[in-house]
């Protein structure tokens, strides 16, 4: 019994890892950039930015180029609590100079200043919550079997159902054994997976709203009302501009130009074969930035 009880806590653990990776996978991935500086690490750059829910982009004379990395605050702050001089500390371990507010732009991933992974890690568990249990009424969806008999007859009875449970077709003769005295007990568990897989569906989709990703099934649409409809993509539209603008808003600081517009493009998924094997190249979601007429980034040119 203890065997199968850390058995099945391991495979609750790692089905909150599972879900876990997802998430922090597409939050991380929301936005691509393409041409920034080579020193730039933009998966590093989008982990930080989803972790700690802002990160800080300088000039760095030793590379002779402008790089993105977590910071650490120094110092007092200002009357709306920013900081005024800050150190970055890259994967090393190694900490920049002092920065003032003149030698750095930070970019927070969504305009509460919050990292979201902690609300990410809370859908985690709610849905590793819900997997496991549906797992577990699959499994009882196996006619379960409680036999009633007197000690004397239970190794006898542990041998005849261990048999049938593998598929082995056994002879089993006894001299003294009694029928009468054995007793099956049947306690059918009820079906709940649709529901619950209902449940999960909305739990993702709400998840995925805190990402910025709408993501309403077909089948969702048709039964929801329209005030329920608006409410959703209220909240996804909300989400959405929660972390453009910060990032739009860090562009213009760094570079000195005037976005206009910040368009998404949605990129489907593309079939991959490695050898003998199939599988998919993940989707994602690009942004592309729209800047006035005339305005270049000299970094982004090629």
């Amino acid at each position: 019994m203890s065997r199968k009880r850390t058995i099945s806590q391991i495979n609750n653990y790692n089905t909150f890892n599972m879900f876990k990776r997802q998430l922090l996978t597409l939050a991380e991935n929301v936005y691509i950039y393409k041409y920034l500086p080579k020193y730039i690490d933009v998966a590093y750059m989008n982990k930080k930015l989803v972790r700690s829910g802002a990160i800080a982009f300088y000039y760095e004379e030793a590379v002779g180029s402008v790089i993105a990395l977590p910071f650490e605050e120094l110092g007092v702050k200002d009357i709306y609590g920013r900081p005024t001089t800050i150190q970055c500390i890259n994967a090393l371990g190694i900490r920049s100079r002092t920065l003032f507010p003149k030698d750095y732009v930070i970019m927070y991933d969504n305009y509460s200043k919050r990292p979201i992974w902690l609300d990410l890690e809370q859908y985690a568990e709610r849905l590793a919550l819900i997997t496991r249990t549906m797992d577990v009424n699959i499994m009882q969806q196996k006619t379960p079997r409680i036999y009633q008999v007197p000690q004397n007859l239970k190794k006898s009875v542990e041998d005849l159902t261990s048999d049938i449970d593998a598929g082995v077709e056994t002879i089993l003769t006894y001299d003294n054994l009694n029928i009468d005295s054995v007793n099956v007990l049947l306690t059918p568990a009820p079906l709940v997976v649709p529901e619950l897989r209902e449940e999960f569906n909305n739990l993702w989709s709400e998840a995925l709203r805190i990402i910025g990703i709408s993501n309403v099934s077909i089948q969702k649409k048709e039964r929801l009302i329209r005030d329920e409809m608006s409410a959703l993509n209220g909240g996804t539209i909300a989400s959405r501009f929660s972390r453009w603008e910060p990032r739009k808003k860090a562009i213009e600081e760094i570079f000195n130009v005037k976005v206009v517009a910040i368009r998404t493009v949605n990129v489907h998924r593309k079939a991959k074969r490695m050898q003998r094997y199939e599988g998919f190249k993940s989707a994602y979601k690009k942004a592309v930035v729209r800047l006035e007429p005339g305005q270049t980034i000299k970094a982004f040119e090629v």
